[in-house]
């Protein structure tokens, strides 16, 4: 039997040794790839995984500083909170609506027009695996309140998909009903002389600022159509309790409505009565509260012909 070489054995045992560590080696690269591929996933998921509760505690901080609501430059701005569906219908109305209120005519995230929020609570909430609910409990001018945020999974991350209120409303039944509609409503306001606060905000010499509500056709310009309606009320109104328009003169027009930075500049022209100084506070809360009614108002100028409403009316 012819006996091997000892240098020939070591080649054998060097090949041998080279393939293992090649294998090795091909193992390990394999692995760092799944690895890797692992943690991409991992990362690209983890950009989108905030949960139901923080999508809407980052709703309510985006709402400090620059709303989603109301504007009409960012539509990514909405989308990055809400389904499409939802964001669509903001959208649009934000767009339909001009510098007028279109469907929504106050806060949608605390559901008011005047706000004076204490106790703000966002719970933890119900989460499934393809929906999440999120209670927001608060008080407003002392009366306690819950919004339930209605959120569903998407490839994006949690998304809300409506906002259900304690009135019964919800915010897809308010867009929705106002797009199909062919009128509206607006709110105009009188005084009840003497009322002491009783049936309404308390004003001047312990009147009340009574909300009336009117029906309008469908229009871009509510507060217009809200201001006409104002102007053109009789001077009494059957109660109870009995109600009165202090807007009451000598070919009373509204000539022009401009809203720029929240402040509504109302031009009317005619000639407006004043019987006493307490007619006075009733003209000018009238019309202010009138005008607020709508978000996108916070102040309110008049002018009757060239002088302001201060002067026409002292």
């Amino acid at each position: 039997m012819k006996a091997e070489r000892p240098d020939a054995l070591n080649d054998v045992q060097l090949m041998t040794t080279m393939k293992t560590t090649k294998l090795i080696v091909v193992v390990i690269a394999m692995l760092a790839g799944i690895s890797l591929s692992i943690e991409a996933g991992t990362g690209s998921k983890s950009a989108n995984s905030a949960s139901p509760r923080a999508v809407v505690v980052n709703l309510y901080n985006q709402h400090k500083k620059r709303s989603p609501f109301f504007q009409r430059k960012s539509r990514a701005l909405l989308d990055k909170y809400f389904t499409r569906d939802l964001a669509t219908l903001l959208w649009e109305d934000a767009r339909s609506s001009g510098d007028e209120v279109g469907a929504l005519d106050g806060d949608p995230l605390f559901n008011a027009q005047e706000m004076e929020i204490t106790d703000f609570s966002i719970e933890p909430g119900t989460v499934g695996a393809q929906a999440a609910e999120v209670p927001v409990s608060f008080k407003n001018l002392g009366q306690k309140h819950q919004i339930v945020f209605r959120l569903v999974a998407e490839r994006s991350g949690w998304k809300i998909a409506n906002l259900e209120y304690d009135d019964g409303a919800n915010l897809v039944e308010i867009l929705r009903r106002d797009r199909e509609s062919s009128g509206q409503t607006v709110k105009i306001y009188l005084v009840a002389v003497g009322d002491d606060g009783k049936a309404g905000k308390k004003i001047g010499c312990g009147d009340s600022l009574v909300a009336i509500p009117r029906s309008i056709k469908k229009t871009k310009t509510p507060l217009n159509a809200a201001l006409r309606e104002l102007l053109s009320t009789a001077p009494e109104v059957a109660g109870p309790p009995k109600l009165e328009n202090f807007w009451k003169g000598r070919n009373l027009k509204l000539q022009s409505v401009s809203i720029r930075n929240q402040t509504a500049t109302i031009r009317i022209s005619g000639e407006l009565y004043v019987a006493g100084v307490c007619d006075e506070p009733r003209i000018e809360s009238q019309i202010e509260e009138t005008a607020q009614q709508f978000p996108n108002v916070k102040k309110v100028k008049v002018f009757i012909g060239k002088q302001t409403l201060a002067q026409a009316i002292r």
